[in-house]
C-alpha cells in the first residue's frame, strides 16, 4: 500500500498573504502518567466540538444615516489635502518580516529563510536597499552564524545549517538590512520526537475561577490527516498538587471533542494543569495546557471610542482584562454608578477584550464591578466624563460590506470640524463638516482610487477642530477578506518514498481571478508544524496589524482566519483597545527635514510615529501624560526626554483605578444590557 502525502503548509507572499495552521503542545506520555483507563465516566460526542474547518459569511454592516454635507471651502481641509502626500514622500514607512521553512528544527537541519522590506504605503521593495546580513543568534544573544545576500525588490533568501551539538533553546533568525533596520524572527532548536498523533488543545475562555466549568476545545488526527474518528480519549485534571476526577470524552466525525469539568468551590493557588491523554496502536501521547485560574487580583483598563466619554452623549466604551502577568483574562461583570446603580452589564468577548455602551450624566461617576470569575472585589473607576467636547463613532463594517468608511461625530456645542481618514500612509479621504450641538453628523470616508478603496489594512481615522488640532481618533481594521487566495494541488494523490512530488501553485485575488503572486513554499512534516505550536503572526498580521499597534498581540492570526466565527468582532474590539493611540500631527504641518534611517524593531520604521498609550499597551515608543496647562507631554519611554508638546488633544484612555466611596443610595434606573 502506498503511503499518502502528508499534509503540506503552504506559505505564499503577494501584496498580501501567508497562512499557517499552528497547534498546541503535544508531548510524549511522562512515565507517572497512565493511560486512559475503564471505569472512567464516559461522554459521547458533543454536538458544539470542532467539526469540519468552514469559512463563515460576512457579517452585515451596521446601517447608518444618510451621509450630511461637506464644507467644500473650509481652507483647513484645503491646507491638509495637500501637506499628508508631501510629508510621506519624505518620510517612507517601512515592513520587515522573515519567513522560514518551519518553527522547529533538530542539530543539523537547515534552517531556509525568505525576507521582505516593504515601504509601507504600497508595499513595493525600496531601489536604495541593496543587501541584507542573516544572523542566526543563540539563546544566550551570540551570533552563531551570519551570512550577507542581495535584496531584489524588497526580498532576499539564504539558508543557515545549524550545527551539531548545538545547545537546545529558542534561538532569534535576525535580518538587518544595509542601512541597520532589522527584524527577528524565533525559532525553536531541540532533539525532539515527533509524535504520531496530531492534538490540539485550547480552552474556549481565557479565565476560569472558583466554581466555574471549564471548557476545552480538542481536535485529534493522524500524521496523515485524518481525523481520530469516535476516539475515547482521558482528560486528567490536576489542581493544587491534587487530580480531580478523570473524564473521558468521545471525539466526533471530525476528532473534535468538548472536555468539560467543574473547579471546586474553593481554590488556594491557582495552580492547574489540564492533560489529555490519547491511545493510538498501543502507544499513549497526551498534550497539556495549563488551566487559566483567575483568583482575587485583575488588570482592567477602558478605552473610550475616540479617547474621552462626553456628559449627556452615548458613546462605546471598549476594555481589556488581563491576569496579574499581563494574559487575556475573560470577565463579566456591571456598571455601576456612584449612587449604587447598576446602569448596565458587559461581557468580554474574545481574550479579555469586549465593549459596552454608556451615556454618562453631568457630574455622575462610574465604576465596573467584576461578577465572573468569582472572587474579585476590587472596583474598577472609569474616566469622567468631559463636560464638552466632541466624540467619534464609527459603523461597524467589520468584513467590508461597505465601500465607505462611515463615521458619526456628536459635540456638546456647535462647532465645523474636519474627518480624516489614512491608511497606510495614503489619504483615504478627508471631509469638513458642520456639527450642530448634540446632533450627529455622518461621515463618509471614500477613495476614488479603486485600488486604495479595497486595500486591506488598518484605518487610522482623526477628527481635528477648525484649527486642526486633534480632538479624537480611532482605528478601523478594513477590507479583511481582500486577501491572495493559494491552492496547492499535487500531481497525484498519493506517492511511494523518493518518488518525485510536482505541485500546482495557483493564486487568486479576493474575486476569485488569477492574479501574478511571489511564492515560498515549504514542504515539512505537518506532526512536527503541530508540535511546534508556533503562534508567530503570518505576513498579513507583520505586514498590516502588528506594526501598526502598540505593544504584543496575543495568537495574532485568530484575526484573520476566516473559518473563526469570532474573528471579525474580535479584530474590532482590538482596534478598539490595544489599537488605541495617538499620532504627532505637528510634524505633518510643519514638515521637519528628512530624518536619517536608524534601528526599528517589530518589523516596522518610518512614517508617522505611533504612540502607545494606556495600561497594558505594552511595546516601544512614546507615552502621553498630562503637561502644563492641559498640554499633552510626549516622551520618549527610555530617555524621558520631552520631544513635543501639543495643546487641547483628547485625554488618553484611563486604566482603571480603584472606584471612590459610593454615594448615598438613590432609586436604580432600570439595568441595561450592551
Amino acid at each position: 500500500m502506498k503511503p499518502t502525502l502528508p499534509a503540506l503548509t503552504a506559505l505564499a507572499t503577494a501584496a498580501a498573504l501567508a497562512t499557517l495552521a499552528c497547534n498546541s503542545d503535544d508531548k510524549a506520555l511522562k512515565p507517572d502518567q497512565k493511560p486512559p483507563t475503564s471505569g472512567v465516566p464516559s461522554t459521547p460526542p458533543d454536538p458544539s466540538a470542532p467539526g469540519k474547518k468552514e469559512v463563515q459569511a460576512p457579517l452585515a454592516a451596521e446601517p447608518a444615516p444618510a451621509e450630511s454635507p461637506r464644507l467644500a471651502d473650509l481652507p483647513p481641509l484645503k491646507d491638509l489635502q495637500a501637506k499628508i502626500p508631501g510629508f510621506f514622500q519624505n518620510n517612507v514607512g517601512r515592513r520587515l518580516y522573515v519567513q522560514v521553512d518551519k518553527a522547529l528544527y533538530k542539530p543539523g537541519e537547515t534552517v531556509w529563510i525568505k525576507s521582505w522590506d516593504l515601504q509601507a504605503r504600497d508595499l513595493k521593495g525600496s531601489a536604495n536597499i541593496q543587501g541584507v546580513r542573516y544572523e542566526l543568534v543563540s539563546p544566550k544573544g551570540a551570533v552563531v552564524l551570519k551570512k550577507r545576500t542581495q535584496v531584489q525588490n524588497g526580498t532576499a533568501t539564504n539558508d543557515f545549517e545549524i550545527p551539531e551539538g548545538v545547545q537546545g533553546g529558542e534561538y532569534q533568525i535576525r535580518a538587518i538590512a544595509d542601512d541597520g533596520v532589522k527584524v527577528e524572527r524565533p525559532i525553536i532548536v531541540s532533539t525532539y520526537e515527533p509524535p504520531r498523533v496530531k492534538k490540539k488543545l485550547e480552552f474556549v475562555r481565557k479565565a476560569y475561577g472558583a466554581g466555574d466549568e471549564v471548557t476545552a476545545t480538542l481536535e485529534v488526527k493522524r500524521p496523515t490527516g485524518e481525523p481520530m474518528a469516535n476516539k475515547t480519549v482521558t482528560a486528567v485534571i490536576r489542581l493544587d498538587d491534587a487530580e480531580l476526577p478523570r473524564v473521558n470524552v468521545t471525539t466526533n466525525a471530525e476528532g473534535g471533542a468538548l472536555v468539560k469539568f467543574t473547579l471546586p468551590a474553593n481554590i488556594e493557588r491557582g495552580d492547574g494543569l489540564l492533560t489529555v491523554l490519547v491511545e493510538d496502536g498501543g502507544v499513549t501521547e497526551s498534550v497539556s495546557k495549563s488551566v487559566p485560574i483567575l483568583l482575587k487580583k485583575l488588570q482592567f483598563s477602558f478605552y473610550p471610542e475616540g479617547g474621552q466619554i462626553v456628559a449627556g452623549q452615548a458613546g462605546r466604551v471598549y476594555f481589556e482584562a488581563k491576569n496579574p502577568i499581563g494574559k487575556p483574562a475573560d470577565v463579566e461583570g456591571k456598571i455601576v454608578d456612584d449612587h449604587g446603580n447598576a446602569v448596565g452589564t458587559f461581557t468580554s468577548y474574545h481574550d479579555g477584550l469586549g465593549r459596552f455602551e454608556l451615556t454618562p450624566n453631568t457630574g455622575r461617576t462610574y465604576h465596573a464591578e467584576i461578577t465572573k470569575p468569582v472572587g474579585i472585589t476590587e472596583h474598577f473607576a472609569l474616566p469622567m466624563a468631559a463636560e464638552d467636547g466632541c466624540n467619534l463613532r464609527s459603523f461597524d463594517d467589520f468584513d467590508g460590506q461597505d465601500a465607505a468608511l462611515r463615521v458619526a461625530v456628536r459635540c456638546a456645542t456647535p462647532r465645523k470640524v474636519v474627518v480624516v481618514g489614512m491608511v497606510r500612509e495614503n489619504l483615504l479621504d478627508a471631509a469638513a463638516v458642520d456639527v450642530k450641538a448634540n446632533e450627529p453628523a455622518i461621515v463618509y470616508l471614500k477613495s476614488a482610487d479603486a485600488a486604495l478603496a479595497k486595500a486591506q489594512g488598518i484605518a487610522r481615522v482623526t477628527l481635528f477642530d477648525e484649527k486642526l488640532v486633534p480632538l479624537a481618533e480611532r482605528l478601523v481594521y478594513r477590507n479583511r477578506r481582500q486577501s491572495l487566495q493559494v491552492k496547492v494541488k499535487p500531481d497525484q494523490e498519493t506517492y511511494t518514498p523518493r518518488e518525485q512530488v510536482a505541485l500546482k501553485i495557483e493564486t487568486l485575488d479576493a474575486d476569485g481571478k488569477p492574479m501574478p503572486a511571489e511564492v515560498a513554499l515549504s514542504v515539512v512534516d505537518d506532526t512536527v508544524v503541530s508540535f511546534a505550536d508556533d503562534k508567530q503572526g503570518h505576513m498579513l498580521s507583520k505586514l498590516f496589524l502588528e506594526p501598526e499597534v502598540p505593544g504584543k498581540v496575543e495568537e495574532p492570526n485568530v484575526y484573520f482566519d476566516l473559518t473563526e466565527k469570532k474573528s471579525a468582532t474580535a479584530m474590532d474590539l482590538l482596534m478598539g483597545t490595544r489599537g488605541w493611540r495617538k499620532f504627532e500631527w505637528a510634524p505633518v504641518m510643519n514638515p521637519p527635514p528628512p530624518m536619517a534611517t536608524g534601528m526599528a524593531e517589530g518589523g516596522a520604521i518610518g512614517g508617522l510615529g505611533m504612540r502607545g498609550v494606556g495600561r497594558g499597551g505594552g511595546g516601544k515608543g512614546r507615552g502621553f501624560g498630562a503637561g502644563p496647562g492641559g498640554a499633552v507631554r510626549i516622551a520618549d519611554d527610555e530617555a524621558d526626554d520631552v520631544v513635543m508638546e501639543m495643546a487641547e488633544m483628547a485625554p488618553p484612555p484611563v486604566a482603571a483605578m480603584p472606584a471612590p466611596p459610593k454615594a448615598a443610595k438613590r432609586p436604580a434606573p432600570e439595568p441595561q444590557a450592551f
